[in-house]
């Protein structure tokens, strides 16, 4: 069978191939009984327009590029799922490639750099291969991966990490103020003695959520007592661990934990349980990242919402007005960082002492 041209379209629906242009591509209004005729004749031949030849004629392939640094790591569904809800809505596909460097990077987040060159042929196939308009990086961590990131002439958006680099736009979190706002909740429930787990203290997210809780202590005039912080590595052993120690402890135990992820905050309660004491009617314990864990654990966990599809509909609205714009008045939005605001999910885990 012979393919069906767009010359053939306009033969059978009697109108000139402008036309049959105009209808498929949406670039100017043609009357409602020609576009009827074009998209019946359409129907009836099932014409397939030619996609490759058309990206060529207009150097536009309507595809994004997402490149993620593991689809198994704990942010990467559900942006990637914002992405996709966003794209829903328009003409652009998205094309995914997965580094899978979960295994690389475990508990090394910093270490990022070492895996440029993998970074730098994903995004040669990206932009080369299959010609993608665009790029949206999802980071497994959030940190700051400055210089990673060649300039690939092209719109880039980093997701879930963040980069000064000028050609590159930032979608990330609110870390430090909903760290503050959780710690606030505990002092407004009567509590005044306050351990803190902290992540791997050389990581940007536990330096900010150790800024925010306190800041929030300093606003409440409570002392900080600097044996009542352990540092862990955002493991589940690691809560465990440091709560054993908070427990261990000669002086008064604290009257609540903020654990800085939730997988901590578990580690924690596991180690109270040990000791036969109750969450929270002897220890309160607040987490960070609101994971699946912190709804099924007993009982359920107060802790912070990281809006991950937010995160990931802004990169692709974003991306989707800088292709928008002409190249020489490229958005102002597209090269600054965006910050979602997160949400504290107030569960079972904290106890009111007023």
């Amino acid at each position: 069978m012979s393919t069906i041209t767009i010359k053939d379209i306009a033969k059978e629906a009697g109108v000139s191939t402008a036309t049959v242009s105009y209808v498929i591509n949406g670039t100017k209004n043609v009357l409602p009984e020609r576009r009827r005729r074009v998209l019946d004749a359409i129907a009836r031949t099932n014409y397939q327009p030619n996609q490759v030849a058309k990206s060529l004629r207009i150097q536009k392939t309507n595809i994004i590029g997402v490149l993620v640094e593991d689809i198994l790591s704990f942010p990467a569904a559900r942006i990637i799922n914002g992405i996709s809800d966003y794209f829903e809505k328009t003409d652009y596909n998205i094309l995914l490639s997965d580094l899978r460097m979960m295994d690389s990077l475990y508990n090394k987040y910093n270490q990022v750099e070492k895996q440029k060159d993998k970074i730098s042929q994903a995004l040669t196939f990206l932009t080369f291969g299959a010609k993608v308009d665009a790029v949206i990086y999802i980071g497994m961590f959030d940190r700051d991966i400055s210089g990673v990131i060649s300039n690939i002439n092209k719109p880039l958006v980093i997701a879930y990490s963040t980069s000064s680099d000028d050609y590159a736009c930032s979608v990330n979190y609110e870390n430090e103020e909903a760290a503050a706002e959780l710690t606030r909740h505990i002092i407004q429930a009567g509590h005044r003695d306050i351990a803190v787990i902290t992540g791997l203290a050389y990581t940007a997210p536990a330096q900010l959520r150790l800024n925010g809780i306190l800041g929030a202590l300093s606003e409440a005039n409570i002392e900080v007592n600097n044996d009542l912080i352990k540092h862990g590595d955002w493991e589940r052993k690691t809560g465990y661990t440091c709560m054993k120690q908070l427990l261990e402890q000669a002086h008064k135990r604290p009257t609540a934990v903020i654990a800085m992820n939730d997988l901590m905050a578990v580690g924690a309660m596991d180690a109270i349980r040990e000791a036969n004491l109750r969450v929270p009617q002897d220890i309160s314990i607040v987490g960070f990242d609101n994971r699946e864990i912190s709804e099924v654990v007993y009982p359920k966990l107060t802790t912070v919402e990281i809006d991950m599809k937010k995160i990931g509909f802004t990169a692709a609205r974003v991306i989707t007005k800088s292709l928008a714009e002409k190249k020489e008045k490229e958005s102002k939005e597209s090269k600054e960082a965006i910050i979602v605001p997160s949400r504290i999910i107030h569960r079972n885990s904290v106890q009111n002492l007023r």
